[in-house]
Order: structure tokens, then C-alpha cells, then sequence
């Protein structure tokens, strides 16, 4: 049986690459807005000890097969600036889910998210040929629900009282998908969005980024 392993994906913004310990220190400055955790499972992870255990859960699961989890580095800065993963991986079935993703303040609307959901989905289509991804949201989250509907993830329905948060609200979760035969028009539309920034990022660039490539040794 196939397995997805720990890749870096390299864009041009962003460098997504195995989540480690020694990223907690970048970590810790890039999650201090509490705003960040409003509809998060996770809690607050402005505290050191919540962010270790944060990573070596990540890590856990990630060993376990089920998880595969990425620290955000913006290139600019070398920094690492959030967090995002493959989670539920269900080989089986060749599906996965996109989630427990969250950035910097500074960073949210500044193209980070869409580039980093454009390098998470064509690994999972183009690389390792997946059938269908999927996303889930707090139904309270509307940035969030009106991110992924201008990406093209199609909504399928709602999980009712579907979880406690940390702060004690009970959930109602929405449910997103996009499948591989929908991957193409998703694709185009990424890229054209992406030009949009000005990164100078056009398909024919793209074209001429590896899919993945090895990650160097890590200190889990």
C-alpha cells in the first residue's frame, strides 16, 4: 500500500515543508493574535507548552499515517508563519481532508492561503493521484466558508452539533469538497488568481516547479 511521505512543496511565496519541533519559536510569534483561535479545535497556541503539544501530536499522527502536516515558511523571510496539513488520510479510498491550517494575522489575505492550497492540491491530485478532497469548517467561520467557494470546493452539506470548542460552543460543521475531475477547472483558477498578485506567477513558471521534492533530514 502507498503511502503519502513527508515532502516539501516549494511556490514561490511559501515553502510548505515537514512540521518540526524546532519551528515552535517562529511558531509562537506568528500565533500571538487570539483572533486566530476563534474557531480553532486546537485552543490558543500562544503558550509554549500548547504549541509542543501541538507539534508532537502532529507528529504523532503524522507517524501513525493518518496525518501529514506542513509549517508555512514565507521565503522572504525564511519565517515559519502557520501551520497546514493532510489529515484523515484514508489510502483505501485515495481521499484525504485539507485542514488544521491557520497563519500569521499579517499574512491572511496576502495570498499565502491561496498559493498554499494551490501546492496542497496538486500533490494530492497531480502527485499521488487522490480522488477527492475535503474541507471542513465552523458554519460561524465566514471567511473561511467564502474562502473555499471562490476556490471551487462545492458544498455538501452540514454536520449538526458536531463538536465542542474549546470555549464551549457547540459546532455546526460545514462539509466542502473537490474531486480530481474537477481538479482542472480548479487549477485554472488558482493560476489565473494567483497572477493577479503580481508574483510574476503564470502557468508557464508553474510549469517548471517540481511537485515535491525530498525534505532534508529533520530533528523530530
Amino acid at each position: 500500500m502507498p503511502t503519502l511521505r513527508p515532502v516539501t512543496l516549494e511556490g514561490k511565496l511559501i515553502r510548505l515543508e515537514p512540521l518540526t519541533k524546532w519551528h515552535a519559536p517562529d511558531l509562537l510569534k506568528a500565533a500571538r493574535d487570539e483572533s486566530i483561535w476563534n474557531y480553532m479545535f486546537y485552543g490558543n497556541l500562544a503558550e509554549p507548552q500548547h504549541m509542543n503539544n501541538f507539534i508532537s501530536n502532529a507528529i504523532r499522527l503524522r507517524d501513525a499515517g493518518s496525518d501529514l502536516p506542513f509549517a508555512v515558511i514565507h521565503k522572504a523571510t525564511d519565517q515559519a508563519i502557520g501551520c497546514t496539513r493532510f489529515r484523515d488520510i484514508c489510502l483505501k479510498h485515495f481521499k484525504l481532508e485539507i485542514g488544521g491550517t491557520w497563519y500569521a494575522t499579517q499574512y491572511q489575505r496576502s495570498g499565502v492561503n491561496l498559493e498554499s492550497k494551490y501546492l496542497l492540491l496538486r500533490h494530492a491530485f497531480e502527485t499521488f493521484g487522490i480522488l477527492r478532497v475535503q474541507f471542513k469548517t465552523d458554519i460561524r467561520n465566514l471567511r473561511s466558508r467564502q474562502s473555499l467557494e471562490k476556490m471551487g470546493a462545492v458544498p455538501e452539506g452540514i454536520l449538526r452539533r458536531s463538536a465542542i470548542m474549546p470555549d464551549g460552543v457547540i459546532r455546526d460543521t460545514l462539509i466542502y469538497s473537490i474531486l480530481d475531475t474537477e481538479w482542472g477547472v480548479v487549477k485554472t483558477s488558482l493560476e489565473q488568481r494567483m497572477e493577479r498578485y503580481h508574483y510574476d506567477y503564470h502557468p508557464d513558471y508553474l510549469s517548471h516547479l517540481p511537485s515535491w521534492t525530498s525534505p532534508s533530514s529533520a530533528n523530530n
